[in-house]
C-alpha cells in the first residue's frame, strides 16, 4: 500500500515537474524572441543612420571630411559594441539552450525510471491477480468447509437430542465426546484461519483497483510527456526559426557591410577626385595669383606714368564724386508728369509748430569731418580710382521724376558715402570717431519698413511712399528689420516739382510753420500751370508740405535727423526730443557752397562730405524716446489741416516726464537692474490651472516676494495669485508703463514680433507675441488653437497665458516706422530655435532620439485635431524646462475632428464619399507635417537622407 501511494505521490509531482519545465520553455521561448527582437530593432537602428551617413559622405564629403572620419570612428565603435551584444545574447541563449536540454534530459530519465516502475507494479499487479485466483479457489474450499460446519452443527443437535438419550451412556461416551470437542475447536480454528484469508484477499482485490487506477495515472503521465515532447518538438523548431531569422539577420548584416565598404570606396573616390580637384584649384590659384602679381607690375608701371590710374586720396575721392558725378545733375526740360509728392496729401499728418535754423549745424559738421581727415592722411590712398569715378559720371541721366532722382542720389552720394564709411571703419579699429562693429546702409520702406507683410496701421488706401532710410546694422547678419538700426529718414523730390526758390522762400525761422488759414486748392486743380508756379503761395505751401512729410516720417521712426533732397539743395533736418515740435534745418547747395569755398574746404561743402558727417552725427548721437514718452510726446504734437490742440506747459512738461511704475495698490515697483531669466513651463502651467509653484523655476522666489515683504498669509506652495488676477496686473503694468518689465527682442515673424515680459509684482517672466490691427484676426486664431492644444500645453507647445489690446488703454508699442503693435498674446517661453546643422552644439544631443522627438510632438498636436500648415525651422524649438521639442506659431493652423467610425457603425451609418475624400486630405497633410519635422531634425543633426 506505501508503495502505491509513493508512487502516486512521485507521479503527481513528475507532473508538476513536466509542468514547469513547459512554463520555463515558453518564458525562455519567450526571452529569447524579445531578445531577437531587440538584436534586430538595435541593428537596424544602427545600420539605417550609417546607410544614410554613407549617402550623406557622398553627397557632402567636400565640406565634412572631418565630420565623415568622426562619423567613421562612431560607425566603427557601433558596430563593436552591436557585435558584442550580440554575441552575448546568443551566448546567453545558448547557455539558456543547454540548460533547458539537460533539464529536459533529466526529465525524460526519471520519466523512463518512472516508466520502469510502473512496468514492475503491472508485473505485481499480475502476481496479485494470480493470488487472488488462488484466493477465489481458497474461498470455495472455505464455502465447503461451511457447508459442512452446518451439517456438524445439524449433527450436534441431533447428539444434544440423544444426550438425554444416551446421558445415562455419557460416562461411557465421555472421552468420545472430548475427541469430538477437540475437532470441533479445531474446525473453529480452521474456520478463522478461512476467515484470515477471505480479509486477504479481499485486501489484495482493493490493492489491485488501486494498481489499475496507478495504471490509468500512468497512462496519463504518458499522455502529458507526449505532450511535453510534443511542446518540446515545437520549441525546437521555433528555435530553429529564430536561426533563420538570425541568419537572415546576418546575411542583411553582411548585404550593408557590403554597402558601407562601396559607400566608403565611393567616398574613398570622392576623397580621391577632391584632393585632386583641390591641388588643380591650387595650382589655378598659384596661376591666379602669378597673373595678380603680373598684373600689380604692369598697372605699377602704368600708375608710374599715368597718376589717374591710382587709388585715390579722401580728399582726391570727394571733390571727384562732386566734379564727375554730383556736378552731373540736370533736369529734363519735358519730365514726366507723375504724382507730384510734394502735393501728396499730408492732411493729418504730424507737423512741427516751429521751424528754427539748425545754426551749429556747419560747425559740428566740421568738425566730424576735419576727424575723418586725420585718420586718412594725403598718403593713404585706400579709395576707388579718379578715372573709375569719370567712368561712372557718363552713367547720369537727366531727372525726370522721382525715380530717376532716386537713381542719381544712389550714384552720385549714397554709393561714395558707403564706400568712405566702410574704409573708415576698416582704418579707425578703436571707434575713435563712429562705431566700427556695424554697417552703414540705405534702404527705402519697401524693403523694410513693412516687417509683417501688409498695411501695418490702418486699412485706408495709402499712397506710395518714396522714402530712404540709412541704416545700421551687423555684417555678420544678413540685413533686416530685426538686425537694423535707422539712423535717419531721408525724402528725395523731383528739382522741378520742388526747387531751390521755393525752399530759400518757406525755410524761414517761425513759430507758426504749420498754420493755414485756408487750404489752397492742389496745383493739379489750377488750370495754369505758369500761373501756379509764379505763385509765392503755392511755392511756400510746396515746401511746406515736403518739410511735413520728411519730419512725419521721423516722428512715425521715432527719428532726430532727417533729409529733404532735391538733388540741386539738401535740407538737413534734426529734432531734440526734450522739445520735439520744434524743427531745426539748414538748407545746404552744394554746387553754389563748393564755388564759393576755398579750395582747401571744396571736399567738405560738397554733397559725399556733408553727408559723411552727417551720417557719423547720427550714428554716435542717434537716441530713441522710451515708448511712454513716446506715446505722450505725440499727444503734444499738432497735425497738417486739423485744429491745434491746446496743450498748457504743464500737459507738454509731462509729457516728457516719465512716470515710476506702481501696482494697483499704489506701491512702486522698480525694474530689476538683471533681467529675470525665463519661468518654467511647470510654473506657468500651475499658474493658469491654479496648481503648486514650481520650485525648480528660477524665479519662485521672485512669485513669493510679495507675502514674504508684507508678512501675508497664504499656502507655502501656491501661486500668490490666481490667473484672473495675474492678467489684471499685467493690464495695470502695461497701463502704468510700456518701458518696464517688457522688451523687444528685434525678432519678427510674418504675423508678429517678440517680446520679453516680466511681471514686475511678482518676477513672472514669460514671452509675448505682439501684432498690428491688420493681423489681430491671426492672434484671436492661434488663441483658440491653443485652447485646442490645452491637453498638451506645457510638454509640447507653450502655456497660453491670455491676451490684451493696448487700444483700450490709448497705447501701442512701436518698433518700427509706421508699425506699431497694439495686441499681444502672452505666452511660455518655447525654448532655442533649432537651426541648420546647430543642434550637435547642444549638450543633450546624445540623450535624446530628436527625430523621435519632433515626431511625437508633431503627433500630440494631430492627436488634438491640428494642423499646424507650417512646419519649418523657425517653428520648431528646443526646451530647456522639459528636455524635448516643442511647436509654436499656430496662427495658420487648421482645427479639425476624426471621424468616429465605430460609431457611425453602431448607428448603421457610413462616411459620405465626400467625408472620406477629406479625412484621407488630412491624414495625408498629416503624413506630409510628419515627413517635414523629421527632415528638419536630420537636417539639425546634420545627418543625410
Amino acid at each position: 500500500m506505501a508503495l502505491i501511494l509513493e508512487q502516486q505521490n512521485e507521479s503527481i509531482l513528475l507532473r508538476q515537474r513536466i509542468q514547469e519545465l513547459e512554463r520555463q520553455i515558453q518564458e525562455t521561448d519567450r526571452e529569447l524572441n524579445q531578445e531577437r527582437e531587440r538584436a534586430s530593432q538595435r541593428e537596424r537602428h544602427t545600420t539605417l543612420p550609417l546607410v544614410e551617413e554613407g549617402d550623406g559622405i557622398l553627397q557632402q564629403f567636400q565640406h565634412r571630411e572631418r565630420q565623415t572620419q568622426e562619423r567613421g570612428r562612431r560607425e566603427e565603435q557601433g558596430e563593436k559594441v552591436l557585435q558584442q551584444e550580440r554575441d552575448e545574447a546568443l551566448e546567453q541563449a545558448h547557455k539558456r539552450e543547454r540548460t533547458l536540454q539537460q533539464e529536459r534530459d533529466r526529465a525524460l530519465q526519471q520519466a523512463e525510471a518512472k516508466d520502469r516502475q510502473a512496468q514492475e507494479i503491472a508485473k505485481k499487479m499480475q502476481q496479485a491477480h494470480e493470488k487472488e485466483l488462488q484466493a477465489q479457489e481458497i474461498a470455495t474450499g472455505l464455502h465447503q468447509v461451511l457447508v459442512r460446519k452446518r451439517e456438524v452443527e445439524q449433527r450436534k443437535q441431533e447428539v444434544e437430542e440423544k444426550h438425554r438419550q444416551v446421558e445415562e451412556r455419557h460416562r461411557q461416551v465421555e472421552g468420545r465426546h472430548r475427541q469430538v470437542e477437540g475437532r470441533h475447536r479445531q474446525v473453529e480454528g480452521r474456520h478463522r484461519q478461512v476467515e484470515e484469508r477471505l480479509r486477504q484477499a479481499e485486501e489484495r482485490l482493493r490493492q489491485a483497483e488501486e494498481i489499475a487506477r496507478a495504471q490509468q495515472q500512468d497512462q496519463a503521465i504518458a499522455s502529458a510527456l507526449q505532450q511535453a515532447q510534443e511542446r518540446e518538438r515545437q520549441a525546437q523548431e521555433r528555435e530553429r526559426q529564430a536561426q533563420e531569422r538570425e541568419r537572415q539577420a546576418q546575411e542583411r548584416e553582411t548585404v550593408l557591410q557590403q554597402e558601407r565598404d562601396k559607400a566608403l570606396q565611393q567616398a574613398q573616390n570622392g576623397e580621391r577626385q577632391a584632393l585632386e580637384r583641390a591641388r588643380e584649384l591650387r595650382e589655378e590659384r598659384l596661376k591666379a595669383s602669378q597673373l595678380q602679381r603680373e598684373r600689380d607690375w604692369a598697372l605699377q608701371l602704368v600708375q608710374e606714368k599715368d597718376l589717374a590710374l591710382q587709388a585715390s586720396t579722401l580728399d582726391e575721392y570727394v571733390k571727384e564724386c562732386h566734379g564727375s558725378l554730383f556736378s552731373k545733375l540736370a533736369i529734363d526740360p519735358e519730365p514726366r508728369h507723375g504724382r507730384d509728392a510734394t502735393t501728396a496729401d499730408v492732411r493729418g499728418k504730424w507737423q512741427p509748430r516751429k521751424v528754427m535754423e539748425w545754426t551749429s549745424f556747419l560747425t559740428e559738421q566740421r568738425l566730424i569731418f576735419n576727424h575723418v581727415c586725420h585718420v586718412f592722411p594725403p598718403a593713404v590712398r585706400p579709395f576707388p580710382r579718379l578715372i573709375t569715378v569719370k567712368e561712372n559720371g557718363s552713367k547720369i541721366a537727366p531727372i525726370t521724376d522721382e525715380k530717376s532722382m532716386a537713381k542719381f542720389i544712389s550714384h552720385s552720394v549714397e554709393e561714395p558715402v558707403k564706400n568712405i564709411m566702410i574704409e573708415l571703419q576698416s582704418v579707425d579699429k578703436l571707434g575713435k570717431i563712429c562705431r566700427n562693429d556695424v554697417r552703414v546702409d540705405f534702404t527705402n520702406d519697401a524693403e523694410h519698413a513693412k516687417p509683417f507683410g501688409t498695411d501695418t496701421t490702418s486699412s485706408q488706401p495709402r499712397e506710395p511712399v518714396h522714402t530712404r532710410f540709412c541704416i545700421c546694422h551687423d555684417p555678420a547678419v544678413a540685413m533686416s528689420m530685426a538686425s537694423s538700426t535707422m539712423l535717419y529718414v531721408w525724402e528725395s523730390k523731383a528739382p522741378h516739382d520742388l526747387t531751390i526758390q521755393h525752399l530759400r522762400s518757406a525755410l524761414r525761422p517761425t513759430t507758426t510753420f504749420g498754420e493755414v488759414t485756408e487750404e489752397t486748392k492742389s496745383p493739379a486743380a489750377v488750370q495754369d500751370p505758369e500761373e501756379v508756379s509764379q505763385s509765392s503761395a503755392i511755392a511756400e505751401k510746396r515746401a511746406k508740405r515736403a518739410v511735413t512729410q520728411t519730419y512725419h516720417n521721423m516722428m512715425e521712426s521715432c527719428l532726430e535727423f532727417g533729409i529733404l533732397t532735391t538733388g540741386q539743395a539738401i535740407v538737413f533736418l534734426h529734432v531734440n526730443w526734450d522739445d520735439p515740435q520744434t524743427l531745426y534745418y539748414h538748407l545746404a547747395e552744394p554746387s553754389l557752397d563748393v564755388a564759393k569755398a576755398p579750395e582747401r574746404d571744396a571736399a567738405f561743402f560738397s554733397a559725399v562730405g556733408q553727408y559723411v558727417a552727417f551720417t557719423i552725427m547720427a550714428l554716435t548721437k542717434h537716441r530713441k524716446p522710451l515708448q511712454e514718452r513716446r506715446i505722450r510726446v505725440l499727444k503734444t504734437l499738432s497735425k497738417w489741416g486739423m485744429p491745434r490742440k491746446l496743450v498748457s506747459s504743464e500737459h507738454r512738461n509731462a509729457a516728457l516726464t516719465i512716470k515710476p511704475h506702481q501696482n494697483g495698490s499704489g506701491k512702486q515697483h522698480i525694474a530689476p537692474d538683471q533681467p529675470y531669466p525665463y519661468c518654467s513651463q511647470k510654473c506657468l502651467l500651475g499658474l493658469v490651472q491654479g496648481g503648486s509653484l514650481d520650485f525648480e523655476c528660477p524665479n519662485v522666489k521672485h512669485h513669493c516676494r510679495r507675502e514674504l515683504d508684507e508678512g501675508e498669509a497664504g499656502h507655502p506652495n501656491r501661486h500668490p495669485v490666481d490667473h484672473a488676477e495675474w492678467l489684471r496686473l499685467l493690464q495695470d503694468q502695461f497701463e502704468q508703463s510700456l518701458d518696464e518689465g517688457i522688451t523687444y527682442q528685434s525678432v519678427v515673424g510674418a504675423r508678429g514680433a517678440f517680446f520679453k515680459v516680466t511681471l514686475l509684482a511678482y518676477g513672472y517672466t514669460f514671452v509675448s507675441k505682439g501684432t498690428v490691427a491688420g493681423h489681430i484676426e491671426h492672434l484671436e486664431h492661434e488663441a483658440r488653437v491653443y485652447e485646442r492644444l490645452k491637453p498638451i500645453q506645457g510638454r509640447y507647445v507653450p502655456v497660453c497665458l491670455g491676451a490684451l489690446d493696448l487700444r483700450t488703454m490709448g497705447k501701442d508699442y512701436w518698433i518700427y516706422f509706421d508699425t506699431k503693435v497694439v495686441h499681444m498674446m502672452f505666452m511660455s517661453w518655447g525654448g532655442f530655435r533649432l537651426e541648420e546643422n546647430k543642434l550637435e552644439e547642444l549638450e543633450v544631443l546624445h540623450e535624446l532620439a530628436w527625430a523621435d522627438e519632433g515626431i511625437d510632438t508633431l503627433h500630440a498636436v494631430h492627436k488634438e485635431g491640428v494642423l499646424h500648415c507650417d512646419v519649418r525651422w523657425t517653428n520648431i524649438l528646443y526646451s530647456p524646462h522639459t528636455n524635448g521639442i516643442m511647436l509654436i506659431d499656430f496662427e495658420r493652423a487648421e482645427l479639425f475632428n476624426e471621424p468616429e467610425e465605430d460609431s457611425h457603425t453602431k448607428e448603421g451609418m457610413t462616411m459620405t464619399a465626400e467625408q472620406r475624400q477629406t479625412w484621407a486630405s488630412i491624414v495625408k497633410r498629416i503624413d506630409d507635417e510628419n515627413d517635414d519635422i523629421v527632415s528638419i531634425m536630420l537636417d539639425s543633426l546634420s545627418v543625410e537622407y
